[in-house]
């Protein structure tokens, strides 16, 4: 029986079934086969002569087991000739099998190795195997054979044997090896790297076996570098981000080791600059707030400027990382940004909204057209106010004996048609989700309704007279018309007894002084009161309300109109007849005495 991995030689033996279609050779040359089936090639080797025919193998496996027969085969017809007998080839696989397993069969110092036989093949059940060292014999092997704390001294070449077949097994060495050490970083330029500029980092360390791994880290994370499983580093365009401290971990099949950390310094101008508002949430009146400005650099910032900025205006507020607010006012909300400074360069912040949140403030109410306003017109009251966030309600509330009640709501109040009873003192409430605000009181006044009802009377009486004298003009009597002093109620009743008396003459009477007629404008009605509140005009009294005032008695003008029969033929047209004249009234219903009042000046 053969050992897997020996050489063998068939001498003029050959199956075309296991070798190939055609073993064709051609002497005295010694070449290989030049057809062989596939698991053969490069592995068998002709070596005979012009009477023998030897094929070699090496490295037998345990495939190569089986019979072997050889043909001859010439140009002639029918010029075969195939061999009677058959080699049979036997092959036993013996090898040593190590645990743990290690790349090239590498262990570390005071490691626990395990080592065994075992065989395939022709090897009877029940073979009885031994350990070889450096060929010292370690004793039987059937179970695993056990080497504490591995050392250089054990290290060595481990084989199999079969003492009653004589047959061993290929060799294992065995040799101590280590973990990575000495792992470090380098970096391809040293100092500080311009932002833009490519750099290289370099892991190197010494390991037995060789490192089989390696792995990068940035800033202690506990996650790699994406693609940096290779013993360098290379940033191709070094940024911002990529400031920091790397090392690397390299790691064979005894262990691993870390690398100090190398701080990567990338040199940059300000970048990433923004405004932080603090505290958060909603920011009210009177509260401390305080802005900071973050920026990114390297090197570090070294200046600051804060802006404040009302349209395409803007404002210096501050040359300090943090602009403070230690009781913020309405006035000091607004949009604010910042600019952070560096040796490399400059870069401003966008700009961010500080919103100052308050309650309504400086409430007030307006009329249109106007607060003192004519009855029956309209009037629209306008609540106004500043707050922050805008106002949500307004309230309308009107004072009555110092007593306000709500009207109703919205940012203005509309009286279509004005009346007395609505004149009086209104007041806004404007309220947010901060707090609520209250206009002062605005006092509306109505007036022109009283000064409408005596033009009015006016007109009216006008129009009476016009008409009771184109009355007296187309009548066919004459009229005649005296005037009458008349001081005191008896004279009154003198007139009455005469108008009883018969006649048909119609006559004005004036007892003291005749009456004349002049223009009237609307400036002589009097005005109202400007307080809303009189119910009475001064200027319309009645008459039941009237006291007598014996020292404001004046005499009064009289106009006594009479009405007649048409005059016959030949009667006398109306002519001033004195007071005693006979031609008077038959009875006092003909007789119209109308008082009108004294005007000093006319």
């Amino acid at each position: 029986m053969l050992k897997a991995a020996f050489v063998f030689s068939i001498f003029c033996v050959a199956l075309p079934a296991v070798l190939g279609n055609v073993w064709s050779v051609s002497f005295p040359t010694k070449e290989s086969c030049n057809v062989v089936s596939p698991t053969y090639k490069g592995r068998t080797r002709y070596t005979g002569s012009y009477k023998t025919c030897n094929l070699q193998i090496t490295n037998i496996r345990s495939t190569d087991s089986g019979l072997y027969c050889f043909r001859f085969e010439t140009d002639r017809w029918q010029g075969k000739w195939t061999s009677a007998n058959a080699a049979t080839l036997s092959i036993t696989e013996l090898q040593v099998d190590v645990h743990p397993a290690r790349t090239e069969n590498r262990f570390a110092s005071g490691e626990t190795v395990y080592l065994r036989c075992t065989a395939r093949g022709c090897a009877a059940p029940g073979k009885t195997f031994a350990l070889y060292r450096n060929g010292l014999n370690l004793g039987p092997a059937n179970n695993w054979f056990m080497i504490n704390n591995f050392d250089p001294q054990l290290a060595g070449t481990f084989t199999c044997r079969i003492p009653s077949q004589r047959i061993q097994s290929p060799g294992v060495t065995l040799a101590v090896g280590h973990a990575p050490r000495s792992t470090s970083v380098t970096v391809s330029q040293s100092g500080a790297i311009m932002a833009g500029r490519s750099v290289t980092l370099t892991c190197s360390s010494s390991a037995d076996p060789p490192v089989e791994s390696y792995a990068w880290f940035k800033d202690q994370e506990s996650s790699s570098v994406p693609h940096s499983f290779q013993p360098q580093l290379r940033l191709w365009k070094a940024g911002p981000s990529d400031f920091g401290l790397y090392h690397c971990v390299a790691r064979n099949s005894l262990g691993f080791e870390r690398s100090k950390p190398v701080l990567l310094n990338v040199t940059y101008a300000p970048t990433g600059t923004q405004v932080l508002i603090s505290p958060g949430g909603d920011i009210t009146e009177g509260c401390s707030v305080t802005l900071t400005c973050r920026s990114n650099a390297n090197p570090a910032v070294d200046r600051y400027a804060w802006y404040q900025t009302a349209g395409a205006r803007s404002w210096s507020r501050g040359t300090m990382q943090n602009l403070s607010f230690p009781s913020i006012r309405a006035h000091q909300g607004g949009q604010y940004y910042c600019t952070a400074w560096s040796p490399l360069g400059q870069e401003p912040s966008s700009p961010v909204l500080l919103p100052v949140l308050y309650a309504p403030r400086n409430t007030s109410v307006s009329a249109r057209p106007s607060s003192e306003i004519d009855a029956g017109t309209s009037v629209t009251l306008i609540c106004s106010s500043s707050a922050n966030p805008a106002v949500e309600n307004y309230t309308w509330f009107r004072v009555d004996d110092a007593e306000a009640w709500v009207t109703r709501s919205g940012p203005s109040y509309t009286i279509a048609e004005v009346s007395p009873r609505e004149g009086g003192r209104y007041f806004c409430e404007a309220r947010n989700r901060i707090g609520t605000h209250s206009s002062p009181v605005l006092t509306v006044r109505v007036r022109g309704r009283l000064k409408v009802i005596a033009l009015a009377s006016a007109v009216g009486v006008s129009a009476s007279l016009i008409t009771l004298t184109v009355m007296v003009m187309i009548s066919k009597n004459m009229h005649r018309v005296d005037t009458e002093t008349v001081e005191e109620d008896k004279e009154v009743e003198l007139m009455h007894r005469r108008s009883s008396s018969s006649g048909d003459t119609l006559f004005l009477e004036t007892l003291q002084e005749t009456f004349q007629v002049r223009p009237t404008k609307m400036t002589d009605i009097p005005e109202e009161p400007e307080d809303v509140y009189e119910n009475v005009h001064p200027c319309i009294v009645p008459m039941k309300d009237v006291s007598h005032d014996p020292e404001a008695d004046s005499p009064l003008n009289y106009i006594t109109v009479h009405f007649s029969q048409r005059p016959s033929q030949g009667q006398d047209p109306a002519t001033n007849t004195p007071p005693d004249r006979a031609n008077e009234p038959r009875n006092a219903s003909d007789v119209i005495y109308t008082p009108v009042a004294r005007r000093n000046h006319l």
